[in-house]
């Protein structure tokens, strides 16, 4: 894919429907990009996975994915969910997925993306947008310039896997 350093002006965000062929095509492919990158797994996404990932996300009513197009090309994606916060009772828009096509990185995709989910939790009355970052992802400084802070005492996510 040849993309032009001022690609970012001409990206459109769209919501994207779960329903639409092109749509679901553009996440499995962005998605699977990502898991390549050292950022996500580096190893290609299982074919179950892929085929079976937006059935799941559709099971999910507060899922929320963001795509940025240059014309018909998916240059970007950012998958949200809808939250709750009980400490001040209000939604909350939790990052799932921020992921910049390899050939578009550096070029302010992200940041649309990002604005766009700003733009979007807020006119659903949302208290705050989280995400969680890998420590050694570089894309914390675009995260930092667009407002995400760690805070004090810094926070921590664990996980434990159930299969």
């Amino acid at each position: 894919m040849s993309i032009q350093p001022d690609v970012a002006a001409d990206v459109k965000i769209v919501k994207a429907d779960l329903e639409n062929k092109k749509h679901a095509l553009d996440i499995v492919k962005i998605v699977d990009l990502f898991a390549r990158d050292p950022m996500g797994q580096d190893e290609p996404l299982d074919e179950e996975i892929r085929v079976d990932m937006i059935a799941e996300m559709k099971k999910l009513p507060t899922t929320m994915t963001y795509i940025a197009y240059n014309e018909d090309k998916p240059m970007g994606i950012v998958t949200c969910f809808l939250g709750f916060s009980t400490f001040t009772a209000s939604k909350t828009f939790k990052i799932h997925d921020v992921v910049v096509h390899p050939d578009a990185r550096g070029m302010g995709i992200g940041t649309k993306l990002l604005d766009h989910v700003k733009e979007e939790a807020e006119k659903m009355g949302c208290s705050k947008i989280t995400l969680e970052v890998r420590e050694d992802n570089p894309a914390q400084k675009l995260y930092e310039r667009e407002g995400f802070e760690f805070g004090e005492p810094r926070w921590w996510y664990m996980t434990q896997s159930l299969n």
